[in-house]
């Protein structure tokens, strides 16, 4: 199997997990949104972790640290993610061959198989890049300023695969057709010219390790190379690929008919050659290390501590697993339901792991009592009346309900 083969394994896979986990949620069949796995959470978050140290909106450690693995990669292997790993960016690739294979027939010249009905080119391209810096800014600031996940209602991504989860909105779907009618006209608009992800890597990207390198002699002129690139990159023109926009998806060199014409490498002249799978290897190792990581850090969305915290005795702890903990927003209201209960100390809620910890005197009250405050009415402000069902536990101290009830109702009142 060559690596660009496995490339398109690799994006086929994931659109598919994409699409399973958002549908799951949607159901209520799983707590798992697939918000939770994108690195750009990490970004939106960072202004809060700086300032709070504690995580924003629905993010939380997966987001920061499959953020950080993302610009380790960025700086090994460039935008590699965007074409190995990003569902957006896979659904985009594959609308553009449609609108390639499409131009392709009208023009009935092999030259147009990728680049789509309309392709700006030249000073047009290299300006109209520069949007996704400011639709960056934009995302970034409203994020910090809100704490918010102000682009959720935007973002191709979170609305093809949420099935309409939360802040989705009808005229969301509006824009999706937009952004899909967008690619089948300009192939990798969104990820070419407005993608705040995008824009992030960006500059990391240029400074990317690994690069494509054109070897002249062997060079046969064919131009095969710039008609497979899905960014319209001119790899026949050049003798050392450092573009910040490459993807490294290795289509150029499985299309090149003359061997040893295109290769990966690393930099300066003269540097040495590297096989195409050191890009999926890579990627793999700190992916991997990317979601271990969200368990080697523990910080809070919410944490809240009663008038009684302070008070002499006895100190027990447990966790709760709660469906309806979804941000930081419905964190506060759960701690709300302890407000008048004498014996809790404090309430700390991580969202993007719909987990509760709540500390209490097992002298005045018990993990069996907390839970039902927890799954009780919750008062809604804005209408003065209490709502049922808001919260449920489906697990205790990572145990399910079931399995943990009985044991709770056998320790009562002992301290942890």
């Amino acid at each position: 199997m060559s690596p660009t083969r496995l490339r398109k394994l690799v994006q086929f896979g994931l659109v598919v997990a994409a699409a399973v986990t958002g549908w799951r949620y949607a159901q209520g069949l799983s707590l798992t949104s697939v918000e939770k796995y994108c690195p750009f959470g990490g970004a939106a978050t960072s202004y809060s972790i700086a300032t709070k140290q504690r995580f924003s909106c629905a993010t939380g450690e997966l987001n920061l640290t499959l953020m950080l693995a993302l610009l380790v990669l960025v700086l090994l292997t460039r935008k590699s993610f965007c074409s190995w790993l990003c569902p957006a960016g896979t659904v985009s690739e594959w609308l553009g061959r449609i609108s390639g294979r499409l131009k392709g027939r009208k023009a009935k010249d092999r030259k147009h198989n990728i680049h789509g009905l309309l392709a700006p080119a030249g000073k047009a391209d290299r300006w109209l890049r520069w949007l996704r810096v400011p639709v960056l800014a934009v995302v970034l600031y409203f994020s910090f300023v809100t704490a918010e996940l102000i682009f959720r209602p935007f973002c191709p991504y979170y609305v093809m695969f949420s099935f309409r989860g939360p802040h989705v909105e009808t005229w969301s779907f509006w824009l999706l057709a937009v952004f899909v009618a967008g690619v089948v006209v300009i192939p990798m608009i969104w990820c070419r010219y407005l993608c705040p992800l995008g824009g992030l890597i960006w500059p990391f990207s240029k400074a990317g390790l690994l690069r494509l390198r054109r070897n002249a002699e062997s060079c046969t002129a064919c131009g095969r190379c710039d008609e497979v690139c899905p960014h319209s990159l001119h790899v026949a023109n050049g003798v050392d690929l450092c573009s910040g926009e490459c993807t490294l998806c290795l289509e150029c060199v499985a299309a090149c008919p003359a061997d040893g014409a295109l290769e990966l490498g690393l930099p300066g002249k003269g540097g040495r050659r590297v096989s195409g799978w050191v890009v999926p290897v890579l990627m793999a190792a700190l992916v991997a290390i990317g979601v271990l990581g969200g368990s080697w850090i523990s910080l809070p969305s919410y944490a809240r501590e009663y008038p009684d915290a302070a008070s002499e005795g006895r100190v027990s702890a447990v966790e709760f697993k709660v469906r309806g903990i979804k941000c930081v927003d419905t964190a506060k209201i759960a701690a709300t339901v302890f407000d008048d209960m004498k014996g809790v100390r404090s309430f700390t809620a991580y969202a993007s792991r719909n987990l509760v910890r709540v500390e209490y005197d097992p002298e005045l009250i018990d993990a069996a009592m907390l839970r039902r405050l927890v799954e009780g009415p919750v008062l809604d402000v804005k209408t003065d009346q209490y709502v049922f069902h808001v919260f449920d536990v489906v697990e205790i101290d990572g145990q399910p309900v079931a399995e943990a009830t009985t044991e709770t109702e056998q320790t009562k009142g002992e301290g942890r």
